[in-house]
């Protein structure tokens, strides 16, 4: 969505949104309408702006009583998003030790089997690898939020790596190749089965976290 279909919105919905964010997620730039509540008679007046267009919306009930089992996200979205309209709903957000623990046990649970799902049904050449980095990066920086809730999360790739390693004992040195893009397409499948088992190692060590 642009800018024009952003502000159409905000006029569409008046009072009852509350805050539009912009959410950085990769390479991609989504927009986060966070609405009181979902009123579809309301919705359906401005849908023609959200055809074939990439979004999220979410309500105050979303981001106040779920982030027990949603606290991943939400902290994802909190962390690389800006503020364009409204108030800042996600400022104040906060979460339990073990919600988050449960929440990164299970997106890495999903993520090995996504891995499977996907590296099957689709053609494997290299970009498989690299799209696999954007949400390996949610799971590094959960795993660094549930051993210090105050960490500042460093922007390079390879900083939050090294950091990540050094905080849950793992070796990363495979994603490291991947962010050089320094990948031989003859050992894909030995790549993808390390990644694997590194998701399965990685999903041991947070479900004995304390």
């Amino acid at each position: 969505m642009n800018k024009k279909n952003l502000i159409q919105v905000a006029e569409g919905l008046k009072d009852w949104l509350l805050s539009i964010y912009l959410y950085h997620k990769g390479s991609v730039t989504l927009p986060v309408f966070v609405v009181q509540e979902v009123n579809f008679v309301l919705l359906d007046s401005i849908r023609d702006i959200f055809t074939r267009k990439n979004f999220i919306v979410l309500t105050q009930d979303d981001i106040s009583q779920w982030n027990d089992v949603f606290c991943l996200k939400l902290l994802d979205i909190k962390n690389h998003s800006e503020l364009f309209y409204g108030k800042d709903i996600l400022w104040s957000f906060t979460f339990k030790t073990s919600d988050l623990r449960s929440s990164l046990e299970l997106e890495i649970r999903n993520k090995r089997i996504q891995l499977r799902e996907d590296y099957l049904s689709h053609h494997c050449g290299k970009d498989f690898l690299i799209h696999l980095l954007p949400g390996m990066k949610i799971l590094w920086e959960g795993g660094l939020l549930l051993k210090n809730p105050s960490i500042k999360l460093p922007v390079d790739m390879k900083e939050l790596l090294s950091l990540f390693d050094i905080a849950w004992s793992c070796n990363s040195q495979i994603f490291y190749y991947l962010l050089d893009e320094k990948v031989d397409v003859a050992k894909i499948p030995s790549i993808v089965h390390e990644v694997h088992e590194y998701l399965s190692v990685l999903c041991t060590k947070v479900n004995n976290f304390k």
